[in-house]
């Protein structure tokens, strides 16, 4: 389907195909609001990268570790996530596109240990997906993928200028301060880069819709971790899309606004879609590759999914705009301390098994899945320390290896297995005797 009344390359019209039907199927569904905000929202950021790349706007690259409110505050310019194919064409397009884009890097001699995430997106860029960058933004965390994700754009655009950001493994002012002072410094990189002035007016306008998307995400995660939870489980990793493209624009705060009042919504209105009986906080990366699994998981074993990694987002990103230093230092809190995994997979494992069992206990979860990417060596080379503390603690977990965006990894068939064996072999048996203990 053409965009903008050009023909674009198969793998972005089959993702706008399936965003405008989707559009027609539920617009006058007044009991999907959060499906319609993120659908509508999507397709206009789509829309506004082929408008700007269409007018020869300037277009900067980044890998996952990063976001763009500081792209958004030097106006007209294109920001292009290096995962955004990766995500669409598995979420909303033919999952096959993803599983090509994957080969594809291979193919060019990238690693077959890295995440999928990047693989895919380093196919796009193989295939030519993206707009040419002017400039090219890396940072170090999540993980070590994201360090090879950084180099292979570099190499892919041996020309374009490129400027890293180091992250060390500590939590303390001093390490925010030294990002800080990075980000002041990418500053005159991007306005020398791009042939735009960084407005300070503009940026405090963005901090403040990042404050107000922040605002939408507390409430949202409020309204979820009532029980039961009546909102659908695959809703919660949109987070990290909205982080990772939109956060800083309208149509972040857009999606926000539509994920906590249509949590408000069905909570206060109490219509119940399926019949809750195990709550699970879901740790590690979401099925995307198969997002109606959790549909199936509702349905079938009345496993709900409350919360995950990916929807977690913190209370430390609000953004004081008293002054441009706080400026700063705001954004590299949110940078690090707040984004789904970059806060939790970065220095020792303390975060990681502190934020889960905070989570467990806000959102009333029995239980918990660690849905463990084959590419996440971090999070693999701590499983130990996790068990341990689950163990302690008494909370049930199921641990299985897989691939997010992948399905050639674990099939449908042996997750919905694997998922239905603990359900019902371990989770509701265990609820059953604590039940009857009290």
């Amino acid at each position: 389907m053409p965009i903008l009344g050009k023909k674009r390359k198969q793998e972005w019209e089959t993702v706008w195909k399936t965003l405008s039907d989707l559009k027609m199927l539920f617009a006058g569904d007044q009991e999907e609001l959060a499906l319609n905000a993120l659908m509508q929202n999507i397709q206009n950021f789509i829309r506004e990268q082929f408008q700007k790349a269409d007018a020869g706007k300037p277009a900067i690259w980044y890998n996952i570790g990063y976001g763009p409110p500081l792209i958004y505050a030097l106006g007209d310019v294109n920001n292009v996530p290096l995962a955004e194919m990766s995500a669409l064409c598995s979420i909303i397009g033919d999952q096959a596109d993803t599983e090509a884009l994957i080969d594809a890097s291979e193919a060019a001699g990238y690693s077959a240990e890295c995440c999928s995430a990047d693989k895919a997106g380093i196919g796009a860029v193989v295939k030519g997906l993206y707009p040419d960058p002017c400039c090219i933004v890396g940072i170090n965390t999540p993980c070590d993928s994201q360090v090879a994700a950084f180099q292979a754009m570099a190499e892919l655009r041996n020309k374009v200028p490129v400027f890293p950001i180091d992250v060390p493994p500590y939590d303390d002012d001093r390490t925010l301060k030294y990002i800080a002072g990075q980000l002041a410094e990418m500053i005159p990189f991007l306005e020398k880069n791009t042939g735009r002035k960084m407005d300070w007016d503009r940026l405090k306008e963005v901090c403040q819709t990042v404050n107000r998307t922040s605002e939408y995400l507390w409430q949202w995660m409020e309204w979820r971790s009532l029980s039961p939870t009546l909102q659908p489980s695959k809703l919660c990793a949109f987070t990290m899309v909205l982080v990772i493209a939109l956060l800083g624009s309208p149509l972040g705060e857009n999606i926000a606004r539509g994920l906590a009042e249509d949590a408000r919504k069905k909570a206060q209105e109490g219509a119940k879609y399926f019949d809750e009986k195990v709550r699970a906080i879901w740790y590690q990366d979401p099925v995307w590759w198969d997002i109606q699994l959790y549909d199936w998981m509702e349905a079938e074993l009345g496993l709900v999914i409350p919360m995950d990694i990916f929807g977690f987002y913190a209370s430390e990103a609000w953004i004081d705009i008293a002054s441009k230093d706080s400026i700063l230092f705001g954004l590299a809190r949110l940078l690090v301390n707040c984004g789904p995994m970059s806060r939790q997979f970065r220095g020792t494992m303390k975060r990681y098994i502190g934020d889960f069992m905070y989570l467990h206990q806000r959102f009333q979860a029995d239980c918990g899945i660690m849905a463990g990417h084959i590419a996440c060596k971090h999070a693999w080379g701590g499983i130990g320390l996790f068990k341990e503390a689950c163990k302690k603690a008494g909370i049930p977990l199921l641990i299985f290896e897989f691939d997010m965006f992948d399905s050639r990894i674990l099939t449908r068939k042996e997750l919905q297995f694997e998922l239905k064996r603990f359900t019902n072999e371990i989770v509701i048996p265990q609820k059953a005797r604590l039940a009857r203990k009290s």
